[in-house]
């Protein structure tokens, strides 16, 4: 099969490889029907210490179940599946609490890795994969497009606005207007938000997001932005959603809400200290941090949304 491989910093190319094999008795082999670019693949991407023939860093997709392991009781071959790039085991603390993503059974080793193929190999097939109604056939190519959406973005959106405990009539500031962000303002919106403040520099990423619920836009950054975020809600926000990644980033998002509930960074997997998500709950001065969000409950709940 083919497998998207860098080739040097800034260049991807092609490779033949054999397709995946049936290892483990939960495993499942799914045939790619679209996969996408992720931000956190952008760092490899243009990184200049990148090896030649290194496989695609791609863990998020859409497909059609091909062969399952002989445990495997969720999903059978020719299913239409979201695979999202985290594989809890549903049984342990941390999935039952909801944070699949930081699986105890699966420590490690529970994330997607090298998606943008033809095929893949899924392990701990049981409790991640989400069934899709019907075949890619059933589907437009946009809505098909918005279902691979829920292999990543959209839950990583969603489960920002969920932790920080966006409510109706909330004031947000979503930091970050790339798919996470954008799904972010979504998130907020879908919550009941009466004001999203999206930080953002790209003409046609603010319109995006004021078609989907921002209610504002603000190109400017540091304590321009800052004041500017508190000019436009009458003070701090009651959630900043962080949905960059970086150290300045983290930084406004927690000065931008002083006052308020919650910042949340849903940063995706970056190499520096803010990969972290992070809950900052100000009235009681207290830092919770978690390594990895939840996805199976966020992806039901934007899949219900997305197929309204």
């Amino acid at each position: 099969m083919k497998l998207a491989v860098y080739t040097k910093a800034g260049q991807v190319g092609l490779a033949d490889i054999d397709r995946p094999q049936i290892i483990e008795a939960d495993d499942a082999i799914i045939r790619i029907v679209r996969t996408c670019v992720c931000g956190s693949d952008l760092w490899r991407y243009r990184s200049p210490d990148i090896e030649a023939g290194h496989q695609n860093s791609g863990h998020e997709a859409i497909g059609i179940v091909e062969e399952i392991g002989d445990a495997v009781t969720t999903v059978k071959p020719g299913d239409f599946v979201i695979a999202p790039f985290t594989h809890g085991c549903g049984q342990c603390d941390a999935c039952r609490a909801g944070f699949d993503g930081t699986c105890d059974s699966h420590i490690g080793n529970n994330w997607s890795n090298g998606v943008q193929a033809e095929y893949m190999r899924f392990e701990f097939a049981n409790w991640a994969l989400i069934k899709i109604p019907g075949q890619p056939s059933n589907y437009t190519e946009g809505m098909l497009k918005s279902l691979l959406t829920l292999a990543d973005v959209m839950p990583t959106g969603y489960h920002a606005a969920r932790v920080a405990d966006v409510k109706p009539g909330d004031k947000v500031v979503v930091i970050g207007d790339g798919a996470v962000g954008q799904c972010a303002v979504i998130a907020a919106k879908m919550r009941g938000a009466s004001q999203i403040v999206l930080m953002s520099r790209h003409e046609d990423r603010q319109k995006m997001a004021l078609e989907s619920g921002a209610t504002a836009v603000i190109a400017e950054r540091g304590e321009e932005g800052i004041v500017k975020v508190r000019e436009i809600l009458g003070g701090g926000a009651d959630a900043a959603l962080e949905c960059v990644g970086t150290e300045a980033a983290v930084d406004l998002s927690v000065v931008s809400s002083a006052e308020v509930s919650a910042a949340v960074s849903a940063a995706p997997v970056l190499p520096h200290p803010a990969t972290r998500v992070v809950v900052i709950a100000a009235a009681s001065n207290t830092l919770t941090t978690f390594f990895f969000m939840s996805f199976s409950s966020t992806i039901q709940k934007s899949r219900a949304y997305l197929l309204a």
